[in-house]
């Protein structure tokens, strides 16, 4: 039986984010360019700036938010899935340390 196990893995922030398609409700965007509307079941790159996608994550926090991103995960098993959660939280240490330097 195949289930989905959350794992923890050293990512580059920076590839994560130029690489990373975020899904809402009904539609997906690009995050290195916020290019809106993208069919995030089948699209494979950016129309705006031709970036590869390669992750894949949803703004939903809520238990079914995690639902909601093992459905993505097995939709698109050829992109790696994110923990929004943990993106923004890493993004966020980035910009105070810049900030505090």
């Amino acid at each position: 039986m195949k289930v989905l196990i959350r794992t923890i893995k050293e990512f580059d922030l920076d590839e994560i984010c130029q690489h990373l398609l975020v899904v809402g409700d009904l539609t997906g965007d690009c995050f290195k360019c916020r290019e809106l509307g993208l069919n995030y079941a089948n699209v494979k790159s950016c129309p705006k700036c031709n970036t590869e996608f390669r992750y894949i994550t949803s703004r939903k926090t809520s238990d079914f938010g995690l639902k909601n991103l093992s459905i993505l995960c097995r939709k698109r098993p050829d992109l790696i899935c994110i923990e929004f959660n943990d993106l923004k939280h890493h993004q966020s240490r980035e910009k105070a340390r810049d900030f505090l330097s």
